[in-house]
């Protein structure tokens, strides 16, 4: 019975001089005895130490301690480094001794731990010899490391180190669980853990697979199974709960080495987190064992790559050895409160990694000075990793635990805004796979107070500067509203649901519209160009997009809320427009501003956006909205739209949802209120400019929306009106301008069809009435072309009614049949009278002549919307059988043929302007005037003397009026001093010949003389047309004209 201390600790240094004598190999019998020996003398000491360890170790000396441990570090296995040494035989010995070892420990740490690596590698030898000495050595050295300046990853670094002898795989895995039970054991330890034995592992997997060439660089992107299965049978050894917390560790390591490979300010080995857990290693660890221990500050290319391998093979353990499992699937499904944590933690994790994935591959792009393929590759695996990661957990976790968690995200202003905005986003498309009627909807629904509150943020610093952070936030709060409200409101078919859901969007309506207010009267359009300075440019920017989502969402609410948003829609609408207003004329009138710039993708998505927001309001609440038709229809607001013409994406985006809003406010506003508004705003804007360029883009819109309106009407509702409609309409007609005049005309002509559909006979004959007198008389001694522009107007509209209505009109015709023909005969007057044939005379002498000529150009412009009115007069007249043409005896069709043959040899001064072309009327320089009037050229719908002639024979339909109307070809034909005039008669035979046919023969020998010389004609293209007419001839006679024609 050893009481005292001093006796104690005598006779445990005899023993020990003992059992080291023993097992010195010159001083020992080599026997098995000695073993037993031994084995005794360490279960002694075992009693005595244990004894001892419970009373003060102050006196201990060190050197001895460490002289022990190493003594019995050398009995433990064959690879001792000591050759003299006499190892332990018996698992029980060296069981024994591992014991002592560790109780060693625990009397001086600082000198036995440094022994206990050896000690345990050195009894790796067999799978139980193994077993046994990690669960007595790893918890002492867990326990006791810090003490030595010593960490998880020097223990790990020595096992990988043996494990890599040529250890077969079933073993490794066997030698890896041992070590995972025995970390597992330690006091302390967590998650962790698992964690970094699975990342240690990969990294010295990445080692032994590193690729030195850099030109393979793409193979490093496919992870290799093998480290993939070893990582799965590790993580079978704990349960499920386990397995989803060792993935949020797994995750911190992958934000930790992708910190490393951006190359921050400070060096990649700098770790600047604190561990204070024991079993998670630091950057600095991970770094040092992949180069082997070469620390250079920055890491370099090769070194690299090994690490980018190492990231991507982290992401596919997460992904493919934990939340593909179907047990882990189930548990998330199923999880409790103390399980679902741990997800939305790991969920938390995944969103802080994409937050700081943006920034660090946005900062390895700066520094690249080469685009890098290989390093691309890797941020985009590394982002659908994460991704994929990410939307597996998001499917997975229930709906109230999902919510709780963006809630308290959202809800803690320490979160970092980006961390914020990506969990906005989850929301956003988790609610939309969310069935509406289903309860889960409701839960959804409670976010919308903290979605408000988070769009209220104010967006500026404390110098007044706008952040942009808040501002994305705010604008990705606002899209998630917008989004619910699409899914969890206008989804439902159930009105009675939908109706009482949306009282719950009431107070996000609201804010929408005192944000607009404040925006209408705080931001600056007009300021904007693309040579402003990069940051006025950017916070623009950010401003026009929280804007256009503002504008979007109202307008979704607006269609969800209906008449609950009656009550701010004044609040709305008024800045609304007035931010339009502002927005269009930035627009127009900034010739700064490029079309690719980005100023002007910012100012057009803005306008897209309120034009949404305007279509909303049409479509939904249509009667709310006539109020402020006035200043929306007014010409600097929505039809200066139209000035805008280019082919851009965002131009064609705002025209499509502009003609949307221009059928809404058509189709629902009621048409008593929207002619007399449409009217004002056609006043405004034929007389609110000086300059005329641009009117006609601008009324289009009117005239478009007037049209529509119309056309969707009743009869009833339209006879009061139809005054109203014609004064509007002939504001259009009375505007006297060159550009643009083809476009009017025809929406004007639309709109006026639309009216006429609607009238009875009687109705239609007094509007003509009324037309016709608005027009006047033929006024030649007029200076101003006010004359000129009313009768190309009237006869254009003419033409327009009678391609419609085809012989129900002809009543309506006769009605101005003189003024035809004073029409014709003044022009004539004007072309046939006034020029010598011969057109003699130097270029001075005709252009004096054209100087001094008795009328102006523009009288002359009426003549192509004439012929077109007759022309399709007398086509109507054809299939009715030709009666009105030849009313009074012929008397009218010998009147109206004078003329007409006349101008077939008609002279124009020169090319005359605002003539109308098929397709574009910027080629009418290409053409003169006498082949668009007379020959048709490029004109053939537009009328033209060729054309109408044929008509006139279709129309007139026997030999004895036919005789002077082929007089007139015939005389043409033989003019021979202008070559033009004899092609026009010609051509004109010819189509008659192709019209009538059979019937025309009878004057065929009349033609005969004449196409005979036309044969022999120096123009090539006469002669074909003449042999043409010939042809044609032969054909229908069924015999050769070839005796005839000697």
């Amino acid at each position: 019975d050893l009481r005292n201390d001093s006796q104690r600790t005598e006779l445990i240094s005899v023993l020990f001089d003992r059992l080291k004598m023993l097992s010195t190999k010159k001083d020992s019998d080599l026997s098995d005895d000695t073993d037993y020996t031994r084995s005794c003398i360490i279960q002694a000491l075992l009693s005595l130490n244990e004894k001892q360890s419970h009373e003060s170790t102050d006196n201990i000396d060190t050197d001895v301690i460490r002289d022990r441990s190493t003594l019995l570090a050398g009995l433990l296995g064959e690879y001792c480094d000591r050759n003299d040494m006499k190892p332990l035989l018996t698992s029980k010995s060296k069981t024994l001794t591992l014991q002592l070892l560790t109780s060693l420990c625990a009397l001086s740490p600082a000198t036995v731990v440094s022994s206990l690596i050896p000690a345990m590698i050195n009894t790796m030898t067999s799978s139980e010899a193994s077993e046994n000495s990690m669960m007595a050595i790893i918890p002492t050295y867990c326990k006791h490391a810090s003490f030595a300046g010593l960490s998880l990853m020097d223990l790990l670094e020595a096992f990988i180190n043996h494990c890599q002898k040529g250890i077969a795989w079933r073993q490794k895995v066997e030698l890896y669980s041992h070590l995972n039970r025995g970390l597992l054991l330690s006091e302390e330890a967590d998650n962790s853990a698992l964690a970094t034995v699975i990342t240690v592992y990969l990294a010295s997997d990445a080692v032994r697979h590193y690729i030195k060439k850099s030109d393979q660089e793409d193979n490093i992107m496919d992870s290799d199974e093998t480290p993939l299965a070893f990582a799965a049978e590790l993580l079978k050894q704990v349960d499920v709960y386990e397995q989803i917390r060792t993935s949020q560790q797994l995750l911190h390591y992958v934000g930790k080495i992708l910190l490393s490979l951006t190359d921050q300010d400070s060096d990649v080995t700098n770790d600047s987190t604190d561990f204070n857990n024991f079993f998670v290693v630091s950057n600095e660890d991970i770094f040092s064992f992949i180069t082997r221990g070469h620390l250079s500050g920055k890491s370099t290319d090769q070194e690299k790559l090994q690490l980018m391998w190492l990231v991507i093979t982290i992401l596919d353990v997460i992904q493919t050895n934990i939340y593909d499992l179907p047990t882990v699937k189930r548990s998330i499904r199923r999880s409790d409160d103390r399980q679902a944590g741990v997800c939305l933690k790991v969920w938390q994790e995944l969103l802080s990694l994409q937050s700081q994935l943006m920034h660090y591959r946005f900062q390895d792009d700066v520094q690249s000075s080469e685009g890098n393929q290989g390093r691309t590759r890797f941020w985009m695996k590394v982002e659908e990793g994460t991704g994929g990661i990410l939307s597996t957990i998001q499917r997975l976790l229930p709906t109230p635990h999902f919510l709780a968690s963006v809630s308290s995200l959202v809800n803690d202003s320490d979160v970092d805004l980006d961390i914020q905005r990506k969990a906005l986003i989850l929301l956003a498309e988790r609610s939309v796979e969310v069935n509406a009627t289903s309860p889960e909807a409701t839960l959804f629904l409670e976010m919308m107070p903290d979605l408000v509150n988070l769009a209220k943020k104010k967006h500026s610093n404390e110098d007044g500067s706008p952040c942009h952070d808040i501002i994305l936030l705010r604008q990705t709060s606002l899209r998630v509203i917008d989004q619910m409200a699409k899914s969890l409101g206008l989804s439902l078919s159930d009105e009675k649901m939908r109706r009482k859901r949306s009282s719950i969007f009431l107070p996000a309506f609201q804010l929408v519209t005192i944000f607009l207010r404040h925006e209408s009267s705080s931001t600056d359009f007009n300021i904007i160009s693309d040579d402003i300075d990069e940051s006025t440019l950017s916070s623009f920017i950010a401003e026009s997009q929280i804007l256009s989502s503002a504008l979007l969402c109202a307008a979704t609410l607006i269609t969800l809320l209906k008449a609950l948003c009656v009550a701010k829609l004044q609040e709305l609408v008024k800045p609304v427009i007035n931010i339009l207003t502002r927005v269009s004329d930035g627009l127009c009138n900034n010739s700064k501003i490029a079309v690719e710039g980005a100023a002007y993708q910012a100012l057009a998505l803005i306008q897209l956006s309120i034009i949404r927001t305007l279509v909303a309001v049409a479509e939904s609440v249509p009667q709310f909205l006539t109020p402020y038709l006035e200043s929306l229809l007014s010409p600097s607001c929505l039809p200066s739209i139209k000035l805008i013409q280019n082919n851009t994406d965002e131009f064609i985006a705002i025209s499509n949802m502009t003609d949307r809003l221009m059928n809404a406010i058509g189709t629902r506003s009621q048409v008593h209120q929207l002619v007399p508004i449409i009217s004002k705003a056609m006043k405004k804007c034929f007389s609110g400019k000086t300059d005329h360029q641009n009117y006609w883009k601008e009324s289009l819109l009117l005239l478009k929306i007037l049209s529509i309106s119309v056309s969707q009407s009743s009869r009833s509702d339209l006879g009061p009106l139809a005054g109203k409609v014609l004064n509007c309409l002939v504001q259009v007609y009375g505007h006297d301008c060159n550009e643009g005049r083809h476009h009017l005309l025809n929406e004007a002509n639309d709109t006026l069809l639309s009216l006429v559909m609607k009238l009875s006979e009687s109705q239609l004959r007094l509007l003509y009435g009324r037309l016709r007198e608005w027009r006047g008389d033929l006024d030649t001694s007029a200076e101003t072309s006010v004359s000129a522009c009313r009768r190309f107007a009237f006869w254009s509209l003419s033409a327009a009614i009678c391609q419609k209505l085809q012989n129900i009109f002809l009543p309506c015709m006769s009605s101005v049949v003189g003024d035809m023909i004073k029409e014709l005969e003044y022009t004539v007057s004007c072309l046939c009278n006034n020029f010598s044939r011969t057109s003699k005379g130097n270029k001075r002498q005709k252009n004096k002549e054209e100087n001094t000529l008795p009328f102006q150009n523009h009288d002359i412009t009426p003549l192509q919307p004439l012929l077109l009115c007759f022309e399709s007069a007398l086509k109507a007249d054809a299939h009715d059988g030709g009666n009105w043409i030849r009313a009074e005896d012929g008397q009218r069709y010998r009147l109206l043929l004078d003329p007409i043959g006349k101008l077939l040899q008609a002279t124009f001064p020169s090319n005359i302007s605002g003539l109308f072309l098929d397709e574009d009327d910027n080629q009418s320089n290409l053409v003169s005037s006498y082949e668009i009037l007379i020959q048709g050229i490029g004109a053939e719908e537009q009328g033209n003397v060729i054309q109408t002639i044929t008509a006139l024979a279709v129309a007139a339909g026997n030999e004895q009026l036919w005789k002077p109307l082929n007089h007139a070809l015939l005389d043409a034909c033989g003019n021979d001093h202008r070559t033009e005039v004899r092609k026009t008669g010609i051509n004109a035979l010819l189509s008659i010949i192709q019209s009538l046919g059979e019937e025309y023969m009878v004057l065929l020998p009349e033609c005969l003389p004449v196409l005979s010389e036309l044969l022999e004609d120096d123009d090539e293209e006469i002669v074909a047309i003449a042999k043409e007419c010939i042809r044609q001839g032969e054909d229908l006679l069924g015999e050769s004209l070839e005796d005839s024609l000697r």
